[in-house]
């Protein structure tokens, strides 16, 4: 059995601390240590140590799946300014043949191009994977560009290796609610079935309060993300599907503002954030184009007044010439 077998699952699951917690405990018996910790590291960047991995891990570090890892922390500590480091850094990685059958720096590399919205460089990287982890962030990819033909392909795969692998189930999830319908109510059973089994995490309450969302259970989401919050306060999905919940419950303004200022600081790449953003843009572009058919319009309708009136003037005039 593989040694590092909890401790994956205590990240699979998203339970984070336990990951770090674990890897503490056990170093001393632990023949994969570095193995170990990389799953450490990542669980420290994922609740929003990003200091700590950066100072524990040097740059002159020469173990590929540690340096990977550290370059994740960078990125993360700040994703606007970093990105173009992190994404050439990768790219250099691409062209001097780093191994790419290491599944940390695959994960790293394609996590870094999914961010920055670079899917093809993601879809690359990943494409002849045989780890359930990648396989999951593959369904993922695939799913955000609308191929759920391709993301249940890719989850069939998962399943002839392990069916009942964490990550297999977790993707099983992500495939059923974008099935929407009867579907949502399957993946809702799954989070609860791993929430009864491993105990709720942030990541099992929020795919949980997804699921409430979507179907209209706003009440219940609300109190599962509250929840979530409690165990990671930097969660960013957990913070987006809260502002979610928020507008659908018509909470004041200023409540969803706060959560709005909260997920721009901890994640100012969230998808949430960009496609408000794209949103925004779009209603300005469409205002913009009124403004101008009204003007356009305005344009048009004094020039068939002034006509109009000139036709009076001539009639008026007529009428006085025959007095």
């Amino acid at each position: 059995m593989d040694e590092l077998f909890e401790i994956k699952n205590y990240y699979y699951l998203g339970n984070y601390q336990a990951v770090v917690n674990e890897v503490n405990k056990r170093s001393k018996q632990l023949r994969a240590k570095q193995d170990a910790e990389c799953y450490m590291y990542r669980a420290m960047i994922a609740l929003g140590d990003c200091d700590m991995v950066l100072r524990e891990i040097r740059e002159s570090e020469a173990n590929p799946s540690l340096q990977a890892v550290r370059l994740l922390a960078s990125y993360t500590q700040s994703p606007n300014a970093n990105a173009e480091t992190a994404v050439a850094t990768v790219k250099k990685w691409l062209t001097d043949g780093v191994d790419y059958n290491n599944p940390i720096v695959q994960l790293v590399a394609s996590t870094i191009f999914y961010n920055e919205s670079n899917y093809e460089d993601t879809l690359r990287i990943l494409n002849k994977t045989d780890n359930l982890e990648c396989m999951s962030l593959l369904v993922q990819t695939y799913l955000k560009i609308d191929r759920l033909d391709l993301a249940e392909k890719q989850y069939a795969q998962m399943k002839s290796i392990d069916v009942d692998a964490t990550p297999s189930l977790i993707a099983s999830t992500w495939i059923a609610i974008t099935q929407g319908d009867e579907q949502v109510k399957v993946a809702l059973s799954v989070f609860e079935e791993l929430s009864e089994k491993y105990g709720p995490t942030s990541l099992l309450l929020n795919g949980r309060a997804t699921c409430e969302i979507l179907l209209r259970r706003f009440e219940k989401a609300e109190n599962l993300l509250l929840l979530s919050l409690e165990k990671n306060s930097k969660d960013p999905d957990t913070i987006a599907n809260l502002i979610a919940c928020y507008i659908h419950m018509k909470k004041p303004v200023e409540v969803t503002n706060r959560y709005l200022s909260q997920l721009k600081s901890t994640s100012p790449k969230h998808h949430w954030l960009e496609s408000q953003l794209h949103a925004e843009q779009s209603f300005d572009r469409s205002k913009t184009r009124f403004e101008i058919v009204l003007n356009c319009l305005g344009s048009i309708y004094r020039t068939i007044a002034f006509s109009c009136l000139g036709v009076v003037t001539l009639r008026i005039g007529k009428q006085i010439w025959r007095l």
